[in-house]
């Protein structure tokens, strides 16, 4: 990608996660970085074109944290979290898309296809760790697999959705926001460790 691509990229990114994604235009784009609307139009035809290539963007670093995971993983409570903290902070890299995930999905109906396939995809990879950690007596046994998958979904929708609780509630900032939901987050699990899962875990 060129360098003007990755500047068009990054002055986008700011500017939605800034003013949100109604209230910027090519031509703010433009106006931002000091050249002509035509200019960037010659790049990116409009605002749907850029926000796909953002949301690519967001979705190559999740892909990057998966394939950067060590192919046997020995501490999974500790990959869990810090996999679990990375993922926040990619997430607020992006907010903007998850504060408008609704209708980013209207407008781009291939992104909402691609989120659906996603949680199909990555459900096999959490019960695989959960079953992992069951087998190293961090997990309860005594938990059905069916709750599980609904653990496996509560997952999804705190990760993806509490950027939205805290835009009406707490409205923290920065590392202040990730910090408290990634401890909320973490803190979903809780009730289905034992004595030696809790004690590296929270």
């Amino acid at each position: 990608m060129s360098a003007t691509k990755e500047k068009i990229l990054a002055t986008a990114l700011q500017l939605f996660n800034r003013n949100g994604i109604d209230a910027v235009t090519i031509r703010h784009i433009a106006q931002e970085m000091g050249i002509s609307h035509g200019n960037l139009q010659y790049h990116y035809a409009n605002t749907n074109v850029i926000i796909q290539e953002l949301y690519n963007k967001l979705v190559d670093g999740f892909d990057a944290l998966l394939l950067g995971a060590p192919a046997q993983v020995t501490d999974e409570i500790a990959f869990f979290r810090e996999g679990a903290r990375a993922s926040f902070r990619l997430i607020y890299e992006y907010r903007f898309i998850y504060l408008h995930f609704v209708e980013i999905g209207r407008r781009i109906p291939a992104i909402t296809k691609h989120y659906r396939q996603n949680l199909k995809d990555r459900e096999p990879q959490l019960m695989h760790l959960f079953s992992l950690m069951r087998k190293k007596g961090t997990l309860r046994k005594d938990i059905p697999d069916d709750v599980l998958k609904l653990l496996v979904h509560q997952v999804f929708i705190v990760c993806d959705f509490w950027l939205s609780s805290n835009e009406i509630t707490m409205q923290l900032k920065g590392k202040k926001a990730l910090d408290y939901f990634s401890r909320l987050f973490l803190g979903m699990f809780y009730p289905y460790l034992t004595p030696k899962g809790l004690q590296d875990f929270l």
